[in-house]
């Protein structure tokens, strides 16, 4: 059984990622959060009113502390399999509804991290009815007649073989096992670095070289990539952008979930990958699935 924790705030974003992740998980073991941090002031009789609505939403806890350290604690502690959360479409440094607690929360947590976002209105925009009910087939397989006409819950995956990657794609296939897991791959003409080792290309002989240099770089870079996904069981290869090549494939009403990894490294490598998982999870009209690296077992 997957064990979910679900940071709640009460705000509509956090309701909304509930929802979906009642809609994934149907036979999951779910713990909701409501963290208060300390500079607030409780009511006279305490929390009585958060835990009113918590015992609403049938249950959950209340804790006074920091909501990103608090959820983390518990994650780093083996308390869940996986986070899940809601996300505004506001602007500015503000853009999460959390702030920069969902970030901390992305990017430092040791499970996979299921991120739901809302729109501008602030209003959740409700998990079409399909997709719910691709989700409960694909994970039941439920064989009624009227669903016979609906394909099951449909996942892509981000995959740019990087550790991280690879634990979320073990994620999805662990604990959405009906799910049908289609891979994307995206060479980036303009990335300064491969994500795997490539064979040595010969000096540059004249002036000029360095343009054809980067185009057999990049052949060799999808040959590699093809071969790679042929052993994940296949997909699909596309130039340009990451991002945006992952957002528009999310935006074609294919998919009920996109899956990448979050870097957890330093520097440059941190600062390419984690723009490309922070601007998904911003940006991306369906649920997304992000996982760390080497922060333990994606079963």
């Amino acid at each position: 059984m997957t064990r979910i924790l679900v940071l709640m705030d009460f705000s509509a974003a956090a309701l909304g990622a509930l929802r979906v992740a009642r809609a994934a998980f149907p036979d999951g073991d779910f713990t909701l959060l409501h963290v208060v941090p300390p500079s607030v002031d409780p009511q006279p009789g305490g929390y009585v009113r958060e835990e009113e609505q918590l015992a609403a939403l049938g249950g959950g806890e209340v804790t006074v502390g920091s909501p990103a350290q608090e959820a983390l604690r518990r994650a780093r502690a083996g308390e869940c399999d996986v986070m899940v959360l809601g996300t505004a479409g506001r602007r500015g440094l503000q853009r999460f509804f959390l702030g920069s607690v969902a970030e901390s929360v992305i990017r430092e947590s040791p499970v996979p991290v299921l991120s739901v976002h809302a729109p501008e209105t602030g209003e959740h925009r409700p998990l079409p009815e399909t997709s719910q009910r691709r989700w409960l087939r694909a994970l039941h397989e439920v064989r009624r007649a009227q669903d016979q006409d609906l394909p099951p819950a449909r996942v892509l995956v981000l995959m740019d073989f990087s550790p991280s990657a690879e634990r979320a794609l073990a994620f999805v296939r662990s604990h959405l096992p009906g799910a049908q897991v289609d891979l994307l791959h995206v060479v980036d003409p303009a990335a300064l670095v491969t994500p795997f080792a490539l064979p040595a290309l010969p000096d540059p002989p004249l002036r000029g070289a360095s343009t054809r240099m980067l185009e057999e770089r990049n052949a060799a870079w999808e040959r590699e990539a093809r071969v790679r996904l042929d052993e994940l069981g296949g997909g699909e290869l596309r130039r340009g952008d990451p991002a945006r090549i992952a957002l528009d494939w999310a935006a074609s009403g294919e998919y009920d979930l996109l899956a990448l990894g979050a870097s957890t490294k330093g520097g440059l490598a941190r600062l390419m990958l984690g723009s490309v998982a922070l601007r998904v999870v911003r940006e991306s009209s369906i649920p997304v699935l992000t996982a760390r690296a080497g922060a333990g077992p994606a079963a």
